[in-house]
């Protein structure tokens, strides 16, 4: 072995000195000659493959110094934390050159150690810590379209790939000069034309406004106008808004009036409405299980926009389950967990159980029916407590009308006589047990033909079965929209300000009860 082969032995190689050090100041003064002696062997080849690994760095950045961000993304590369702590400006170490006695006064290279304060080290600010490798994801392509984000490669349309072919030192100029990398942000062009924008406010403050003539003309628009594409999105984002706004507002009669327009999007056979799923879901199961939507919720008829909500949801996951995979498996999934938290109020137990009743036969079997004994067992434990709300009592009594409604029915159905009695409240426990058994009895003395129950509620978005045509066509705003409804609305008045503000003046809490039958929850036409 030569001297130079050594001397890097020697500078590689941990001394077992080293490693019986550092054993004890982590208080491990046992260690076993043998251990410390394999720890040493494990210490120095760790740092040898470091040092090889972040040569290779240095050789592949053209250096002929290594510095310490090579040693950091050597221990990068083979999954170690690198150190966080004081780094050398220019990343080489300060070597100084000074004369060593008896040794014939040869130079020696020593590092100049600068004497630290150790209050400066103290008050000196923290290095950032680096962040870890994340794995994001972005869209690709929409439909077949790329969309135009940062993640994306650059689009480069025909026109510029026949220049570059036919001039390549105008491609090459451009790359040199970075034409294409400035960093300030373009504004994009409007989308929507002016005729368009115009529609989009008319037709929302229509839709929220104070005049049922105006508003029956805008739903009636919405569910059959073919060219509200690209309003589309804005109406969307107008309904999430506006049902998150009043909610915490109470103001029940724009939630309706929210829902009436969501209905009139679904109704229209023209719009492409599945990649709006995830603010129009979310919006509809606020208005079914919100713990609160109105100001006097024993005295408003909040049960009709939760009754109305829960049909609109059981038509979406019909007309999506077939293209979205567990669509209706998730969204039972929301209702169900409601009854298994004591937490929850009985009007959020109210509307999971609507919104399960109006999936279908299939779906009261299989979930709702092993739900009904938790159920009864809730409102049992209601009843005895004798401060009793009196929205508790109403919410009771709305329970059982809807349990009476759809389990007999259901149950005559899908299960064969004779019933026992027992068996009912083995398995719909004692508070519904008896009460279900008696209307099953009762049905089945029935003819079945005029016992089925309606699944599916239609709900008039209008006031007649003869609505106006829309005079809001999407491509040409209309001139009595001008004129008419500048004495109406403020023209400058946006429509969340509309939403937001005023709507709650315009539309007081008692107006609500004039757009549900007072006689029946059921058929309710808003």
């Amino acid at each position: 072995m030569t001297t130079t082969d050594q001397a890097k032995t020697s500078v590689i190689h941990f001394p077992y000195q080293s490693i019986q050090f550092i054993a004890d100041s982590n208080q491990c003064q046992h260690l076993a000659d043998d251990s410390v002696k394999y720890l040493a062997l494990e210490a120095s080849g760790m740092v040898r493959f470091l040092l090889q690994d972040a040569l290779k760095f240095t050789r592949k950045c053209r250096r002929t110094k290594m510095i310490t961000e090579d040693f950091e993304s050597a221990m990068k590369m083979r999954y170690l934390e690198p150190a966080v702590g004081f780094r050398l400006s220019n990343g080489n170490l300060p070597f100084k050159t000074t004369t060593a006695a008896g040794m014939s006064h040869r130079e020696v290279q020593c590092i100049d150690d600068h004497e630290i304060q150790l209050d400066q080290v103290i008050a000196a600010p923290l290095p950032k810590v680096p962040l870890d490798i994340s794995i994001r994801t972005h869209w690709l392509a929409i439909e077949g379209k790329q969309p135009t984000i940062n993640e994306n490669p650059e689009i480069i349309s025909k026109a510029d790939l026949t220049t570059d072919s036919l001039d390549p030192m105008k491609s090459l100029t451009k790359k040199r000069y970075n034409l294409d990398a400035s960093k300030i942000k373009t504004s994009n062009p409007h989308e929507l034309s002016l005729e368009q924008q115009i529609y989009y406010k008319e037709i929302t403050e229509a839709c929220v406004g104070s005049e049922e003539q105006k508003r029956t003309e805008a739903i009636a628009s919405l569910s059959t106008e073919t060219g509200l594409h690209q309003i589309l999105p804005r109406i969307v984002l107008f309904i999430s808004e506006g049902v998150k706004v009043n909610l915490m507002q109470y103001n029940l009669a724009i939630l309706i009036y929210l829902m009436r327009m969501t209905s009139a999007l679904l109704d229209n056979k023209s719009l492409y409405c599945e990649k709006y799923l995830h603010q129009l879901f979310p919006a509809i199961m606020s208005c079914i299980l919100a713990k609160q939507l109105c100001v006097r919720p024993d005295a408003d008829n909040h049960w009709a926009l939760r009754d109305y909500a829960a049909s609109r949801c059981a038509q979406m996951v019909k007309m999506f389950s077939t293209n979205i995979h567990g669509l209706r498996n998730r969204i039972v999934r929301i209702f169900r967990r409601t009854f298994h938290s004591e937490r929850l109020p009985l009007v959020t137990h109210y509307g999971a159980l609507v919104g399960l009743c109006e999936m279908g036969q299939e779906t009261i079997e299989e979930i709702l029916f092993p739900i009904i004994r938790t159920l009864g067992d809730r409102i049992v434990k209601t009843l005895e407590n004798p401060s009793i709300s009196p929205i508790d009592k109403i919410t009771i009594d709305r329970i059982n009308g809807v349990i009476a409604k759809y389990v007999p029915t259901v149950y005559r159905a899908s299960r064969q006589p004779p019933d026992d009695i027992e068996h009912f409240k083995q398995e719909f426990g004692n508070f519904y047990g008896q009460r279900l058994f008696t209307q099953v009895s009762q049905l089945r003395q029935q003819p079945r033909s005029t016992t089925q129950p309606t699944q599916n509620r239609q709900f008039s978005p209008s006031s007649g079965s003869g609505a106006r045509s829309s005079k809001f066509p999407p491509g040409q705003a209309s001139p009595s929209s001008h004129h008419s409804n500048a004495s109406s609305m403020n023209s400058s008045q946006s429509p969340a300000r509309s939403m937001n503000s005023s709507s709650s003046k315009q539309h007081p809490q008692s107006s609500t009860v004039s757009l549900t039958p007072a006689n029946s929850h059921e058929n309710v036409i808003l």
